[in-house]
């Protein structure tokens, strides 16, 4: 007889996280409950609760997790651990119940858009389109402008997690040196992944290329303040990559406004941007509506980790493919 599996992926689509494959491996090794778009109903869950084994779900919405007596995983699908206002973390730690985020599905894309916002900040690709269409395009054998490659740049990663390691790979043709703020891994670990920690002001002062890769925190709200942006060089690009959550992104505006350095943004603190916000004008500046992870590809990825977890779950391995949510972890986001 299979263990019982709530598959409850509400806000996300069923067929865009699963591809076939994926889902009829799922059932042949779970008895899947559910299994649909709309929210699972509390009488539904109250059928199954005394034997279900884990729950795949948008995000935690079934109250208290000691009601679950058999549960062994939680395996959110949205791309963020659950609040500890929402799940109660120490019972999870204390009854072996690992909580799994699919966070990593997003890695690879993220990072190549990270990589495409460089470029194109950094050779004016967008602003040379937009001037080629006017015909005032900026041809070679006329000037050069501002423009510099990516190649031996120093690269500064605020955040060493999944995405900032897809990124590495990914940067590792161009030869940038690359330096990481990151306080919470040590200087000797960072230093055998091939990157070299350095102090925040020291990164802003010294990268060409910044990216802001970190997850938001209750410590790193506005880490980014005024007086660290000012520190960028003016022939630096800066990529806000993973959460506006860390930048003052008033100060951040009035600087590109002031044309103290470029940036390609694909995260904002409002979604969407209001029409009216001044960084929609600058010339500076290369923006995208919070797309980087938001492909296909990496959605299916997020049924195919899923899938392939439950299957060492199932056997009583270590799940590999998720992130972990970590003690730590759930600390600083309080």
């Amino acid at each position: 007889m299979l263990d019982k599996v709530i598959l409850d992926p509400h806000y996300r689509s069923l067929g865009n996280i699963f591809d076939p494959e994926d889902l009829e491996r799922l059932n042949s090794i779970a008895d899947v409950i559910w299994a649909k778009d709309d929210p699972i109903p509390e009488g539904e869950i109250e059928a199954v609760r005394e034997q279900v084994v884990a729950i795949i779900t948008g995000r935690w919405r079934y109250g208290d997790v000691s009601r679950f007596p058999q549960l062994r995983a939680i395996l959110e699908v949205g791309g963020v651990f659950p609040s500890p206002n929402q799940l109660d973390y120490k019972y999870c730690f204390s009854n072996c119940i690992r909580v799994l985020s699919c966070a990593p599905a997003f890695g690879p894309g993220v990072a190549e858009m990270a990589l495409g916002l460089a470029i194109s900040a950094a050779r004016h690709i967008v602003w040379n389109d937009a001037a080629f269409r006017r015909g005032e395009a900026n041809w070679s054998h006329t000037t050069f402008g501002e423009t510099v490659t990516l190649y031996d740049k120093p690269a500064g990663f605020i955040g060493f997690g999944g995405l900032a390691r897809s990124l590495k790979l990914l940067l590792e043709p161009f030869r940038c040196p690359i330096q990481v703020y990151d306080p919470w891994l040590t200087d000797n670990y960072l230093r055998s992944q091939g990157v070299e920690p350095v102090g925040l002001e020291t990164l802003l002062e010294t990268s060409r290329f910044i990216y802001v890769l970190a997850v938001p925190t209750t410590s790193n709200r506005t880490l980014l303040a005024r007086e660290k942006l000012e520190k960028i060089s003016s022939d630096s690009v800066f990529l806000l990559m993973s959460r506006a959550h860390v930048v003052d992104f008033d100060a951040l505006t009035e600087l590109l406004a002031a044309g103290c350095f470029k940036a390609g943004i694909d995260v904002y603190p409002e979604e969407p941007l209001p029409l009216k916000h001044p960084i929609r004008k600058l010339s500076n500046v290369v923006l995208s509506s919070h797309r980087a992870g938001a492909i296909s590809e990496a959605f299916l990825n997020i049924g195919r980790i899923v899938t392939r977890d439950m299957e060492a779950i199932m056997q009583g391995l270590m799940p590999q493919e998720m992130q972990r949510a970590q003690p730590e972890y759930i600390r600083l986001r309080g």
